[in-house]
């Protein structure tokens, strides 16, 4: 080889190498920053993206698309603010890193949602949103700051931030309980009831509406006056203790228009309401006890609280299913309070919620396996049948992840690791 080609060839060589990873490095920067559903970043992401290859799994789920991973803290306080909800075309993912919607069809990033003004990071959230695709988050009062006291209420279809709301004084995310309904925004500020905490507002224009008046009926008309003592709200239900000449009362209203249902004296004199449930049927801890309640406000059953999981229950069909012990769940008729059946499932089974056929839908890590098998549960009789499964992070396979679905699709929010950094990311699977 003459040495002028030898030269051409040693300089070739590395130009090459270097115009190759340029290029590997504008399609990760571009499909990052196009916001489309297969960024790649990491290695299994290479493959994952790369291969045609019909899995050898059986069951498993055939992915749609990937969403690229946001740096979002996931355990603890972080974990309050990670939400996952679903509306027409549109997913919305709320997590420490922001707002941010994602197109259900491709996973492209249709918009990130501005903060409110002043406010630092998303703290807290609505476990849902309503049927307007109307969301509502909570953020801390400002950079570095921990108190999560800023209320922001967005439009999840555009991200537009509808209105927002400061409020004063510490807040924690812990305390704090958000609920968007049909017509309003109801937020308790602490997890005791105590009424100074209590604020409700118009959904579209973030109006401030009054604490519901206490009821008045010449049955038993108070001498001094009612006092509210607390008020807890769940779904679209509002219950509030008040106390008449010193007898607790319980009245219960519909969340939306603040009308009184049903309200009655409580004959215990040293009656409490400690938090609700649900709202529909009502369910309320008063205590060490799960109370239910019919529509006309007549005692339906109580349990003893330690039977049941009120971080971990939902209301499906006509059973309040709740996890019993860390490996079983359990179903309650809503009208006797009796128990229906007992499954047992792996210690590490999560609840996401109930779809539209009325069935729980719960999923577990096969660690071992890397995956994530989900299953539905008959509200009636405790019989579990598979839904699929779906590869996991093996480097986060026992941390908690989001669920959420549409008539076609299901969502899937799971921690992820690379080179030690945890972040979340969305994916989305066929049904």
């Amino acid at each position: 080889m003459a040495e002028g080609e030898g030269r051409t060839g040693l300089i070739a060589l590395p130009v090459a190498v270097l115009l190759l990873a340029l290029l590997t490095v504008w399609v990760v920067v571009f499909s990052r920053e196009d916001g489309g559903g297969q960024a790649i970043d990491d290695a299994d992401d290479l493959v994952a993206a790369t291969s045609t290859a019909p899995s050898s799994r059986p069951g498993e789920l055939a992915e749609v698309w990937r969403a690229p991973a946001v740096a979002a803290a996931i355990d603890g306080v972080g974990a309050r603010a990670t939400r996952l909800w679903v509306h027409e075309d549109t997913v919305t993912l709320v997590s420490t890193a922001g707002v941010t919607g994602y197109g259900t069809v491709d996973g492209e990033r249709l918009w990130a949602a501005e903060a409110p003004p002043g406010a630092g990071r998303p703290c807290a959230a609505a476990d849902t949103i309503n049927s307007a695709g109307t969301g509502a988050v909570l953020w801390t009062a400002g950079a570095g700051e921990e108190g999560c006291s800023v209320l922001g209420v967005l439009d999840t279809a555009t991200g537009d931030l509808l209105w927002s709301e400061r409020f004063g004084g510490p807040v924690t995310a812990e305390e704090t309980t958000v609920t968007v309904g049909e017509q309003t925004v109801t937020v308790n500020l602490d997890a005791a009831g105590t009424v100074g905490a209590f604020h409700r507002f118009a959904a579209d224009t973030g109006e401030e509406l009054p604490l519901p008046a206490p009821p008045e009926d010449s049955a038993w008309d108070c001498v001094s006056g009612r006092e509210t003592v607390n008020v807890h709200h769940a779904g679209s239900r509002i219950a509030v203790l008040t106390r008449c000449d010193d007898a607790p009362e319980l009245s219960v209203y519909h969340a939306d228009t603040g009308q009184l249902e049903w309200t009655h004296p409580a004959a215990d004199a040293g009656f409490a309401v400690t938090g609700i449930l649900a709202g529909d049927p009502v369910l309320l801890l008063q205590d060490h006890e799960v109370v239910a309640y019919s529509e006309t406000g007549d005692e339906l059953w109580r349990l003893p609280a330690v039977e049941l999981n009120p971080r971990v229950s939902a209301v499906a069909g006509e059973a309040l299913v709740t996890r019993y012990s860390s490996t079983s769940f359990t179903g309650y008729g809503l009208v006797g309070g009796e128990r229906l059946w007992q499954a047992e499932l792996p210690e590490n089974t999560e609840l996401y919620g109930v779809d539209a056929t009325g069935e729980p839908v719960l999923g577990h890590s096969d660690s071992g396996a890397g995956l994530l098998r989900l299953l539905r549960l008959d509200p009636a009789t405790g019989a579990d049948t598979p839904v699929g499964t779906l590869p996991l992070d093996p480097r986060r396979a026992a941390d908690t992840r989001h669920v959420a679905w549409d008539a076609n699709q299901l969502y899937v929010l799971a921690p992820v690791e690379r080179d030690g950094t945890t972040g979340l990311r969305l994916r989305a699977f066929e049904r």
